[in-house]
């Protein structure tokens, strides 16, 4: 049996000057003096509230939100130099997306959003899934993969709507519903082809207690259908003499299994998500001051079958996820002034299920504190000044049971942004500038090969990989150009360009792995239609 073993523990932590900071600067919100109607526009500077507008629409019965519509068209480029593993090389995306809140003369709080995107990958590599280690350090732990990279076509469609209301003076409800659809190609063999199919709805449910005390209650449920097939051109690719379009199947972020088939002797498999949401919270509102607490328990089945029939006998791996939310929201107006401040906690524990073994061979456990504030100065839709600043504090664990593979990633990621216009005679342009700084905490990495040797590839190239960039030292600065200009019916076109880079600050040296530090980089550019 070979053993490799590799340990770290080699930053050292100042967190608690980052939770006293944090702590400090949050109790301000509460403390400020206190406007009137709250404006939202499509910018950096109304992210807090808009987000809280869509995701808790029961909040927002009452205070008033002046109806917007916004829409945009945008192209990304975006090239992956100092990146993790299963991420493509380079990336071009094409978006359509529409925003809307409306009210009616009934009172009746209408809202809804559409995006429509095709993301053109190059080169990507050890991973056959929709899955991107990009958004996660690291992806569901059942997938098939071959380590020859190659291009993908993709097509992204999601639409979410809703309604709110006060039906008496104490009784409010909203509804929210939203479907996805999305289709994934790989263009080399083997040649996946995966469609996703998402259906969920929620519920939520207000009592004011008083004129500026509301209670509410929140409830959802989502299901997603997944059907994944490949097929080989050249059918002789697919054996063991071929390892770079051999396919595998991770069945735990280390265990690889060989040659994994449909029961149906086919090329088809089926993935299905089953998620389940109830929570509750309280919030405070009149016309100067929003203030909201909220915290709801989430369940999760990912379920994997080696068939092309979402069936109970079928099952084969399950992955099990239980996770906590908890959230704090603060908006105050006061003069020409707002300030807006969100704290979120976030928990999840997960396990992979093997039915045919009848045991768990990976978990993993995931906690994470977020924290954003900014405080700005607006005479009507014009930014005097917008100052923020924003913290990601991560406790992440993964153990492979099987494989024997145990991960432990710490971080904070810690980032200031400031923001503002420069008027003209009807127009004017906003420059937005932001930077952020990653450190990477005291983490550890240890692997015993159990395979003898024919596993060790993903381990070197993606494990040992991954956890290197994972606790490399980055510096992340961003630009954003926007230029406003009115026409007629209170209507603005907007013109605008995002620049943003990854820079790494220190190449490792201490592991037994060579990565990429080069500069990752995203360019885009489009045109807002704002009314």
């Amino acid at each position: 049996m070979k053993i490799n073993k590799i340990k770290t523990n080699n930053i050292k932590s100042n967190a608690w000057k980052y939770w006293a900071l944090l702590l400090l600067l949050f109790s301000f919100v509460f403390t400020v003096k206190a406007q009137d109607t709250i404006k939202v526009q499509n910018h950096i500077i109304d992210n807090q509230i808009k987000n809280q507008v869509f995701k808790y629409p029961i909040i927002y019965t009452t205070p008033s939100i002046k109806d917007f519509t916004f829409t945009e068209v945008s192209y990304e480029h975006q090239q992956n130099e100092f990146a993790r593993k299963q991420i493509a090389n380079e990336v071009n995306t094409y978006q359509f997306s529409a925003q809307g809140y409306f009210t009616t003369k009934s009172k009746w709080k209408l809202f809804g959003d559409l995006t429509i995107k095709k993301i053109l990958e190059k080169n990507l590599g050890f991973v056959l899934s929709d899955d991107r280690a990009e958004e996660q350090e690291v992806i569901t732990p059942h997938y098939f993969y071959v380590p020859r990279k190659a291009n993908w076509d993709n097509q992204v469609y999601a639409l979410n709507g809703g309604f709110s209301k006060d039906i008496t003076n104490h009784l409010s409800v909203a509804v929210k519903a939203n479907y996805g659809a999305e289709k994934y190609s790989r263009t080399l063999d083997p040649r996946s082809q995966i469609i996703n199919r998402k259906l969920g709805g929620e519920l939520q449910l207000g009592y004011q207690i008083s004129k500026n005390h509301k209670a509410f209650l929140l409830g959802s449920y989502a299901e997603n259908q997944k059907d994944f097939s490949y097929t080989y051109n050249n059918t002789t690719l697919n054996y063991e003499a071929y390892p770079e379009t051999y396919l595998r199947f991770n069945a735990g972020y280390g265990r690889i299994l060989n040659y994994f088939k449909s029961i149906e002797d086919s090329y088809s498999y089926n993935y299905k998500d089953l998620i389940d949401k109830a929570g509750l919270g309280y919030t405070f509102s009149n016309k100067k001051t929003i203030f909201t607490a909220l915290y709801y328990k989430q369940n999760l089945n990912n379920i994997f079958y080696p068939s092309s029939y979402s069936l109970k006998e079928y099952e084969r791996m399950k992955i099990k996820t239980k996770a906590n939310h908890a959230e704090l929201f603060a908006f105050h107006k006061w003069k020409q002034k707002e300030i807006q401040s969100t704290l979120q906690f976030d928990q999840s524990d997960a396990r992979n299920f093997d039915k045919q073994s009848n045991g768990y061979n990976y978990t993993n456990s995931l906690s994470k504190i977020n924290w954003t504030a900014s405080l700005s100065k607006k005479t009507g839709s014009k930014i005097d000044y917008l100052l923020g600043v924003n913290m990601l504090y991560q406790q992440n664990e993964y153990n492979d049971i099987l494989s024997t593979a145990h991960i432990e990633l710490n971080s904070l990621n810690t980032g200031i942004y400031t923001s503002k216009d420069f008027a003209f005679n009807k127009s004017k342009l906003n420059t937005t500038i932001s930077f952020n700084m990653y450190f990477p905490l005291p983490s550890k990495l240890e692997y015993y090969d159990t395979s003898g040797g024919t596993n060790a590839r993903f381990f070197d190239e993606v494990i040992l990989y991954d956890y290197a960039v994972n606790t490399t030292h980055y510096f992340s600065p961003a630009l954003r150009l926007q230029y406003s200009y009115p026409t007629k019916n209170n209507k603005t076109v907007v013109f605008f360009t995002n620049l943003k880079e990854k820079i790494a600050l220190k190449k490792q040296t201490d592991y037994p792995v060579s990565i990429n530090t080069n500069t990752t980089y995203w360019v885009q550019m489009g045109v807002q239609l704002n009314y």
